[in-house]
């Protein structure tokens, strides 16, 4: 088949995004290799400035500060198995996976004052960790990103749903929400194409929507201006034992 009028085929973008994602994952490799060895570094320098500032007439004020940088240091670890080049389905606990992911983007987002409400029928998942936190990341990213300043209180509510063929995982908020039209676009690889403007990697939720899909799902999004937006992410249920046989 060829071309048509409005560009390349699905599949030919698809593919050379996955290409793309090959190649991240690499470097991402890289990164987070360099990010242990400095979490570690700093982990002992954080030890060593907490013993000091006992005996410090500012200690309570230099403790509560080492005390916030370890925060930090704890939401950049890692559980084991979150790696992208060994992504397969394990047992999840969401909870923890849901508030580490929520305290991180809201000091990137600088929400401060954001709250995150939780309905979780399950406290498990048996999925793609890797993939999972990707796309809580994106979401929950987006959620902060976009939240109205004229309402009283920012939150961001993950909900989880179990049935026996896939869970239903749902992000909503109550930021500014968005018109139909922006929701059409949403998810198209050629309206994230600002890589170089943005300087990030600008195709977030397209590349989230394309795991999902990939992996079996579907992801859908319900939004209104003011109303806040909703994604609604169904992931098909994998047995670990038939997976890992």
């Amino acid at each position: 088949m060829s071309e048509s009028r409005n560009g390349p085929r699905p599949r030919a973008t698809e593919d050379r995004l996955v290409a793309y994602v090959a190649d991240l994952e690499l470097e991402v490799d890289r990164l987070r290799r360099h990010n242990h060895h400095i979490q570690q570094e700093a982990r002992a320098a954080v030890d060593r400035i907490q013993r000091l500032s006992l005996n410090t007439p500012q200690g309570a004020e230099v403790a509560g500060a080492v005390a916030g940088l370890a925060a930090l240091l704890d939401d950049l670890r890692e559980q084991p198995g979150y790696h992208p080049a060994h992504d397969q389905v394990v047992a999840i606990a969401v909870r923890p996976l849901a508030e580490q992911v929520f305290r991180w983007q809201r000091r990137l987002q600088a929400a401060e004052g954001a709250e995150l409400r939780l309905d979780l029928e399950s406290e498990h998942v048996d999925w793609f960790p890797v993939r999972l936190r990707h796309v809580l990341d994106s979401l929950v990213s987006n959620a902060l990103k976009y939240r109205d300043p004229d309402k009283a209180g920012a939150w961001v509510r993950v909900g989880l749903r179990v049935s026996p063929e896939a869970y239903e995982l749902r992000v909503s908020d109550n930021g500014r929400g968005m018109p139909e039209a922006d929701r059409g676009r949403l998810f198209e690889l050629s309206r994230r194409a600002a890589l170089a403007r943005n300087g990030g990697v600008g195709v977030g939720l397209a590349i989230v929507k394309l795991l999902v899909e990939q992996s079996g799902g579907t992801l859908d999004v319900d939004s209104g201006p003011g109303q806040g937006t909703t994604f609604v992410a169904v992931l098909p249920r994998f047995d670990v034992d038939d997976y890992l046989g």
